[in-house]
């Protein structure tokens, strides 16, 4: 649905129940959860009124000319793996290993992000990569706690 103000941007999903479970976002304002069966998620940046600057997470105020007229909008689910590092030792509640890693949007926005999916000798800096929601953990409820992450792009698998 578009308004006035652009596309109608949906960040939380509360009818997606599994045995009376909830999926939650780790933090509202983030990414938008899709609401129907093949819609993709995807990142939520803002973009300056003013000078045009992009930023995730966003902002309220703009770190290149310090406007504060900024607009929510849409990002790419997919960009280019910048950089990335593989953890052996994880803080409590994570397993290891586990990857993190910069992903360069085509917006000219810098995301970190943890890694899914991957094969260790298969992470390639400049590799394509997509958004997913995943699982961060469980809350006290037994709700799913989402966050978004990225995975390796791959030939033929349907995204």
């Amino acid at each position: 649905m578009q308004g006035k103000e652009g596309p109608e941007i949906r960040t939380h999903q509360t009818d997606q129940k599994e045995l009376g479970k909830k999926r939650i976002p780790l933090r509202e304002g983030l990414f938008v959860m899709p609401s129907r069966p093949g819609e993709k998620p995807c990142l939520l940046g803002s973009r300056c009124k003013g000078c045009g600057k992009m930023a995730f997470p966003p902002r309220s105020v703009c770190s290149d000319c310090y406007g504060e007229e900024l607009e929510r909008v849409p990002l790419s689910a997919k960009g280019q793996l910048y950089t990335y590092t593989i953890i052996g030792y994880p803080p409590p509640g994570l397993t290891a290993p586990y990857a993190i890693g910069y992903v360069d949007l085509p917006e000219g926005v810098r995301v970190f992000s943890i890694l899914t999916e991957w094969d260790q000798r298969g992470l390639k800096v400049g590799m394509e990569v997509e958004l997913v929601l995943d699982k961060f953990r469980d809350d006290k409820e037994g709700n799913e706690i989402l966050t978004y992450k990225f995975r390796p792009l791959q030939e033929g698998r349907e995204s």
